[in-house]
């Protein structure tokens, strides 16, 4: 069966003469396939802040185009990712996150396995002829740090993650000097009804800002606000000020800026003034009409402040239902027959706070994506 997604090779080059990616980008589940396997297998995907498998033994669990890939730190220090399957009759061997073992033992036939994924032992094996111990460790994924952050790739072949994102790292340090040193504080999981690039195109402008987050623009103002583009990233800097109704921070910072980065494919960080917390949003598509989302928010100190307890709670309760309102009722309008098919990208050419160029950027890159058979 052939798909329908290929784009004119111009497609959103004229960043201020540009028109959306097609609705059937967002909706057709053949579309959403292809990308499973050229997007998200082909490329770094982030899935976790470097603090929660900082010590030996830590392991977190992330389910990604349906793989469900297990991140540990050995015994040795080393970071290894691995299919979280067992190679005897592919029982999945660890879920959720904590502290493994020495041995991950599989919960079937108690197969174990070492930390670096080496068989370590097997029941009856030794009765069993031409037992191959060799050919039954645990199947490795490629697996990262960088820029504070652990990223996976499922390509045997993947080039390192610098040829992807060139730069970005001394970036975030730039923006969140500390960002190896936070450690998670809250995570809120939702399943969006709504395609991975709607939630995409929705962070990666703020022409939406003034109309539908009133407490986030009374502490950036987007008429003091650029819009960078990068290899595979681009990062939204707006000038902050500290409010009650969203985020606070010391008048003495030297640098008062809020810093939004989003990251080839489906990642977005936000470093807000001060270098003392972050918030992250991590994307896992599950279909063309559905994704889920990890929004986790990150501090220096592990035991909270009344404060921050109130930001939590405003990240939960308003900021991030706004969000969730608005791509959801996307996702329902793109399904429409009332649709015509494509939206003018609003983007203008004094690159104002308010301008869409990000979005003429976001689809130009998928539409290579899917030129790249």
């Amino acid at each position: 069966m052939t798909i329908d997604n290929q784009l004119p090779e111009d497609f959103c080059q004229d960043t201020y003469n540009a028109w959306t990616l097609p609705k059937r980008f967002y909706t057709d589940a053949a579309i959403f396939d292809y990308e499973q396997e050229n997007i998200f297998a082909k490329n770094w995907v982030c899935v976790a802040h470097v603090s929660e498998v900082a010590t030996n033994n830590a392991y977190v669990t992330r389910e990604l185009i349906g793989e469900s890939i297990v991140i540990v730190r050995g015994r040795d220090k080393v970071l290894r990712a691995f299919y979280n399957v067992c190679p005897h009759r592919g029982h999945q061997l660890l879920t959720g996150e904590g502290k493994a073992r020495n041995v991950i033992t599989c919960p079937y036939h108690a197969w174990a396995f070492k930390l670096d994924g080496e068989l370590a032992h097997a029941n009856n094996c030794e009765n069993v002829d031409n037992f191959d111990k060799d050919s039954a460790s645990l199947v490795s994924v490629n697996v990262c740090e960088y820029g504070g952050f652990v990223y996976v790739n499922l390509d045997e072949d993947a080039a390192p993650i610098e040829h992807q994102l060139p730069g970005l790292a001394e970036r975030i340090v730039d923006a969140c000097p500390q960002v190896a040193e936070l450690s998670l504080a809250a995570r809120f999981v939702s399943d969006t009804p709504a395609n991975w690039k709607s939630i995409v195109d929705n962070y990666i402008e703020c022409y939406h800002c003034p109309t539908n987050h009133p407490s986030f623009a009374d502490s950036v103002d987007v008429k003091q606000y650029e819009h960078t583009m990068h290899k595979n990233w681009t990062v939204q800097v707006g000038l902050a000020k500290p409010s009650e109704k969203s985020f606070t921070f010391d008048d003495s910072v030297e640098n008062p800026n809020f810093s939004g980065f989003y990251v080839w494919p489906c990642t977005m960080f936000n470093a807000p003034p001060g270098g003392d917390f972050m918030t992250v949003i991590y994307e896992y598509p599950v279909s063309a009409g559905m994704t889920r989302q990890h929004y986790d928010i990150y501090f220096l100190n592990k035991e909270l402040t009344d404060e921050q307890k109130a930001l939590v709670e405003w990240y939960r309760d308003v900021f991030r239902p706004e969000d969730l309102r608005l791509v959801e009722s996307v996702q329902k309008g793109l399904n429409s027959r009332g649709y015509r098919g494509q939206g003018r990208i609003m983007a203008d050419k004094q690159n104002t706070g308010i301008s869409e160029q990000g979005i003429a950027f976001f689809h130009r890159l998928v539409a290579e994506a899917h030129r790249n058979k």
